[in-house]
């Protein structure tokens, strides 16, 4: 546009200028003519009133001396013949009694015309005028002398009309640059056009913009809040999401996708899904959800990290638009699935025991193979701490199975060192059967939490500390309220210690580190399970340290806000 303006401004200058010189050309050239017609007419005024005052014409104009050289003088007598002229020799000069300037002098007392002189072969301007009754003056002049001066003007004007044409075009280059710079700038900034316009024919188009600006703006940050709100959802996910296009690019990939399926660059997208996964499983079921089919299956990462995918292609009408793959950390299931089934499995074989043990005990007084009172006490007591066994059994299964499922208030104010006393209490009989003291100390907090939960846990560490002491051992119970506003519960004892090697195991379920003294003692391998379940139910920590023969130290953190002395 700017290069448009600039040759149409031009263009247009230099018509104007050649339009103008042309006819200030033509304007000079007729006014000059006039000018010498007119003074041709005056010379020729002023010679006839001389010659008729001198008496002798013919003597008076031989003896004039023209100021104008190129004016032809001739004097005609009524007939037409010449009696004088400047320019040619009269023996050699025609009649002029029929050259039209001559008719018109005699009729009216002047006359002109202009032609070509048959005597000379010029283009000649004619004034005649009657010169008395019987004469008549004519004064010539050369039309070709009138151009002559033209010609010499006329180079002056072209050179002007030249240096005027480049005057036009500096200021035809300045006038777009005026033109077009508001324009430019509003261009380059059409987010912030101003609200008053330099030109009022662009004022409609201008106000159209400002009025769309408004709309992309707002649209802009619709679309900006939306992405933002998407992208906040994806990236607090916890599964992984991958979006890939029809050309099995990546659009977009989550935080979560990214700790899943650990991938060597960490900036993939738009890259192929090979820098994202190398698992030829799921590299196939993205090719066959480009084919438009939906596939899921499970991903073993690492040793125990279980994955399970979804992918499911993205149609646009009957094409595949892109893919979007759905990643889930299933481990956790997995595991829980494994627990269960170990749970089953180690329920079932911890009741088959005191049953089978019961139940031939049962057939065999019932059959009659024991007649004697004391084998049937015997067998009795047999059957009894059996039951028993299987009781405590039962009742801890129920226990664990109430702490999962988590239905129990926390908000209760619950005080632990009163908690410990109490269990302690309820063993002190037990305990002085072996001589083992138990001792209680610490400071009188309470915190928010399900008394019956934290007593049973209390109750089983201190069971276990006790039962798992030699003769003559010790207990020490100890609450401590901590810098960082924890609750710590140290129980700590003098017995048979747990090896290294089973501390990762001993909270397992049935798991029991001497499964002779635990049948000895009627330990059930789910009292310490128990314990961990309420810990974490209370959002705490529990800390192991052993040594075999060395004793024992079970420390329980409980992170819950102290609500105050009781």
């Amino acid at each position: 546009m700017k290069r448009r303006i600039y040759w149409s401004l031009c263009l247009i200058s230099l018509a104007a200028l050649l339009l103008s010189t042309a006819a200030s050309l033509s304007l000079y050239y007729h006014f000059y003519e006039q000018q010498s017609q007119a003074d041709l007419h005056r010379q020729c005024q002023a010679l006839s009133a001389g010659a008729q005052a001198s008496g002798d014409a013919v003597s008076f104009l031989e003896a004039y001396e023209p100021v104008d050289e190129e004016v032809r003088i001739t004097l005609l007598d009524r007939s037409g013949k010449v009696l004088f002229d400047s320019a040619a020799d009269m023996d050699f000069m025609g009649n002029h009694y029929d050259r039209p300037e001559f008719q018109q002098a005699l009729e009216s007392g002047s006359g002109q015309d202009s032609r070509i002189s048959n005597t000379i072969g010029i283009s000649t301007y004619y004034y005649a005028v009657r010169c008395g009754e019987d004469m008549v003056l004519r004064l010539g002049r050369d039309n070709q002398n009138i151009f002559g001066v033209f010609l010499q003007i006329f180079p002056m004007d072209l050179l002007s009309c030249a240096v005027l044409f480049v005057v036009s075009v500096f200021v035809a280059q300045m006038v777009t640059r005026r033109i077009v710079t508001p324009l430019t700038k509003a261009a380059d900034n059409l987010e912030a056009l101003p609200e008053t316009g330099n030109y009022d024919e662009l004022e409609p188009f201008l106000t159209k913009i400002r009025r769309q600006n408004r709309t992309i703006r707002h649209q802009l940050r619709e679309i900006e809040e939306d992405r933002d709100t998407i992208t906040m959802i994806l990236d607090n996910m916890q599964e992984g999401m991958v979006i890939l296009n029809a050309e099995k690019k990546i659009l977009s990939v989550n935080r979560s996708a990214l700790k899943f399926l650990h991938p060597a660059d960490r900036d993939p997208v738009g890259k192929p899904m090979v820098s994202l996964s190398r698992n030829m499983e799921l590299l196939d079921a993205i090719e066959k959800a480009h084919q438009g089919n939906a596939v899921s299956g499970i991903l073993e990462h690492g040793k125990q990290q279980k994955l399970r995918y979804f992918v499911n292609p993205v149609l646009a009408g009957q094409a595949v638009g892109g893919v979007i793959l759905l990643v889930m950390d299933v481990t956790e299931q997995y595991k829980a699935q494994k627990e269960r089934e170990d749970f089953s499995a180690n329920v079932s074989h911890e009741l088959k025991t005191p049953l089978t043990t019961i139940s031939g005990f049962a057939e065999m007084m019932k059959s009659g193979m024991v007649q004697e009172e004391e084998e049937i006490k015997d067998f009795s007591s047999m059957i009894y701490i059996e039951a028993r066994r299987l009781l405590h059994l039962i009742d801890d299964i129920m226990r664990l199975s109430r702490i999962e499922e988590g239905r129990e208030e926390l908000s209760e104010p619950v005080a632990i060192l009163q908690l410990a006393k109490e269990a302690a209490s309820l063993l002190d009989q037990e305990a002085e059967k072996r001589g083992i003291s138990i001792t209680v100390s610490g400071d009188n907090v309470t915190v928010p939490g399900n008394s019956t939960m934290l007593y049973e846990m209390i109750r089983n560490l201190c069971e276990n500390a006790v039962k798992y002491n030699v003769d003559g051992g010790k207990v020490w119970v100890t609450v401590k309220t901590q810098p960082d506003a924890h609750i710590s519960l140290c129980v700590k004892d003098t017995g048979i210690g747990i090896p290294h090697k089973d501390h990762e195991r001993i909270f397992e379920r049935f798991y029991r580190v001497d499964k002779s003294r635990s049948k000895q003692t009627g330990g059930t391998g789910l009292g310490l399970s128990i314990v961990k379940h309420i810990v974490e139910r209370h959002h705490g920590e529990i800390h192991l340290t052993s040594e075999e023969g060395m004793g024992c130290t079970i420390e329980v953190i409980l992170p819950e806000k102290i609500l105050g002395n009781p």
